[in-house]
């Protein structure tokens, strides 16, 4: 069932007109049985604010590349064709599974094959589903045996988080609000604690560090259901259903308690990067790469004897598009990776991702 994900709400005078459009374009047996309304997922969502969707359902994408451009166009037509999906009927499958028998010990072999029986929101969705037919069976009919083949599958990390899945988490989990997930993710980042890597985040070593730290020392306070629970509570003194004193002084009590103890910690190490690159004042220790305020830099292994230091430059195996010069991996000031040319300032090319880069080159 077709559902609009974040913002879920439709004033009821666009669900008519939605309704109203798929009615007269496709026929009534596209219309879902009754208007569909749905709940927000997440508890910290805000009622008040609509789904995106479009102003109005008979304007087509067509009309709007035409009268501002392509890019927009296709980006309205995925609004548009989600909004009225929501309006209208379930697609029907016909499922059919087939179970047979190896014989005494052996495996039992299993097929799925189904078929469309009824586009309903299909009909404007762009998620198109492919029939799987199977041949026709008879129930105990008796089949021979042609070959067999066995493949290999790995199990898959999953995948690490981008913005959009760990905003999902947040919603899920009761932490954060709306207003707050883009501060979230740009303090973690600032901080140094993750870096970007295609557009998913990656844990620096200091990250891992402060967070060991935290599960080690602070265990009741870095936890997800405490957070959710202190968020719901800050939320019923800001409706003025608690006083924040008896709730603050809940939480301070224990946790200054906790911060006393911990004063005194022996000092999270670090770990460090080795490297095969002799350092070049006291020639005695080798450059390893370690994780400061603004990112990693190369520093001598003897450290503090030895206190040299100098810039690390990561270099892809691209060409500069610009200029001929290479490709190297930079940082923003809040920690966001980009790739820029080795010849800046003389180059200022720079891309957010390879993908641009090889497109830009072509």
């Amino acid at each position: 069932m077709p559902k609009i994900t974040t913002k879920t709400t439709i004033a009821d005078s666009a669900r008519k007109q939605m309704t109203e459009y798929v009615k007269s374009e496709f026929g009534e047996k596209y219309l879902a049985p009754t208007p569909r309304f749905y709940k927000n997922t997440s508890k910290n969502a805000q009622e008040a604010h609509e789904a995106i969707r479009p102003a109005k359902a008979n304007v087509t994408s067509t009309q709007v590349s035409k009268d501002l451009g392509l890019q927009y166009g296709k980006l309205y037509e995925i609004i548009w064709r989600r909004a009225l999906a929501t309006q209208m009927a379930d697609a029907i499958t016909e499922s059919t599974v087939v179970m047979v028998d190896g014989g005494k010990g052996a495996y039992t072999l299993k097929a799925n094959g189904s078929i469309l029986v009824f586009e309903g929101f299909l009909k404007i969705s762009p998620y198109a589903l492919e029939d799987k037919r199977l041949p026709d069976f008879i129930a105990n009919e008796k089949l021979g045996f042609v070959n067999s083949a066995s493949e290999f599958h790995e199990t898959l990390p999953p995948p690490r988080y981008n913005d959009a899945s760990i905003i999902k988490t947040l919603e899920e989990k009761g932490i954060g609000r709306p207003s707050t997930y883009a501060t979230i993710i740009s303090t973690i980042e600032s901080r140094g604690y993750i870096e970007r890597e295609e557009s998913r985040f990656k844990p620096t070593s200091v990250g891992i560090a402060v967070n060991d730290f935290l599960v080690e020392n602070f265990s009741t306070v870095d936890d997800i259901p405490f957070t959710a629970a202190m968020e719901d509570q800050l939320d019923q003194i800001a409706n003025g259903e608690k006083k924040w004193v008896p709730v603050l002084k809940e939480f301070y009590k224990p946790f200054e308690e906790t911060l006393d103890k911990v004063k005194d910690a022996k000092r999270v190490k670090i770990e460090v990067e080795q490297t095969n690159e002799l350092c070049l004042e006291c020639k005695k220790g080798n450059l390893v790469i370690r994780t400061g305020r603004f990112g990693k830099f190369l520093s001598c292994s003897t450290f503090p004897d030895c206190k040299f230091t100098k810039p690390l430059v990561q270099e892809t195996n691209l060409i500069c598009p610009k200029d001929g010069g290479k490709i190297v991996i930079k940082k923003t000031k809040r920690g966001r990776r980009f790739y820029g040319c080795s010849n800046y300032p003389k180059c200022d090319f720079a891309a957010w991702k390879l993908e641009d880069i090889k497109s830009a080159t072509v």
